[in-house]
């Protein structure tokens, strides 16, 4: 099996663009009718946090963040260690709970007492497991699908009603 590479799919018109929009017409607004402003410590402090945040934003949108890399010996999700396909026990899809809305996702149980070098996010990520991948709008349909029927083909998985 070759290599695959599967990426986030971020909304452009998301929030965090509505909030940097509307705080940067503000700024505007307020600096263009009293200029004085822009001398404040406080208007300049928010006016680097507009900037970190429309970084941030820029970011998301314009470099590809990848979910997962496939291939026939290992899966890597996120920016973790790669998982050997032979280290998974089973898979099974799951519903958690993540921004008070319920998400489906993916959830690679792993055998008992394998070597793995765990991140910090996996061993504090809440409902989401240390092998989770997302199966919501955060990801297209047609990269959910293909990654359902890869991990099927590799690994026991129970499918969700």
């Amino acid at each position: 099996m070759k290599k695959q590479t599967f990426y986030y799919k971020f909304r452009i018109i998301d929030t965090l663009l509505l909030l940097n929009l509307a705080l940067i017409y503000m700024l505007y607004k307020c600096c263009h009718k009293i200029p004085a402003l822009l001398h404040w410590p406080q208007v300049q402090a928010i006016i680097a946090a507009v900037i970190v945040s429309s970084l941030i934003w820029i970011y998301l949108h314009c470099f590809k963040h990848k979910v997962a890399v496939i291939d026939g010996q290992n899966i890597k999700i996120d920016h973790c260690q790669p998982l050997a396909w032979k280290d998974i026990d089973y898979a099974e899809e799951r519903i958690v709970r993540c921004c008070f809305k319920k998400r489906r996702i993916i959830v690679l149980i792993p055998k008992d007492g394998i070597d793995y070098q765990y991140n910090y996010l996996q061993k504090h990520n809440g409902e989401f497991t240390p092998f989770s991948i997302p199966l919501y709008n955060i990801i297209s349909k047609k990269d959910e699908e293909e990654i359902t029927k890869i991990i099927s083909k590799k690994v026991k998985l129970t499918r969700l009603k």
